[in-house]
């Protein structure tokens, strides 16, 4: 019967980390998900000019700036990149990025904003999954360690 209650306190002690996880990634996907979705509705596809390219560390990565036309002017947008041949300074690169925000980019076409998008609502519903799962197994657990006899 010992063996009964640990596995079931074992049960209860792993839900609740998982659930809280799940609640929280859920959160920060729903973000990423809320931003692929403006872009997708109104963002506009340029070619932005690599202007710089930094090496961070040792570690293969670097800082890049680009820079791209907007309705009011030039924009820049600094990020961070893995380092290798397919940054050249100069070079053209297509970005997407919101006319009412222009911080809110995404490096890469209309298409791959979109195949983001599929990726962050599949994001979404795993996260809500985990969450729904790993609270009823703790609801479960918790249940069973109640009901069993002592």
């Amino acid at each position: 019967m010992t063996l009964v209650i640990v596995v079931l306190v074992c049960f209860i002690i792993a839900s609740v980390p998982a659930c809280l996880f799940g609640l929280g990634l859920m959160a920060g996907e729903r973000g990423e998900l809320k931003k692929m979705t403006d872009l997708n509705e109104s963002g506009v596809e340029v070619q932005a000019r690599l202007l710089s390219l930094t090496p961070i560390n040792t570690s293969g990565t670097g800082s890049v700036i680009y820079e791209f036309e907007t309705a009011t002017g030039t924009a820049r947008h600094a990020t961070g990149v893995s380092m290798g041949p397919a940054h050249v300074v100069g070079d053209l690169y297509p970005l997407v990025y919101d006319p009412q925000n222009t911080k809110r980019v995404h490096m890469g076409t209309k298409a791959t904003v979109r195949r983001e998008r599929r990726f962050r609502e599949g994001s979404v519903r795993f996260a809500k999954k985990m969450a729904l799962v790993s609270f009823v197994a703790g609801t479960l657990a918790t249940v069973g360690l109640i009901v069993s006899p002592s």
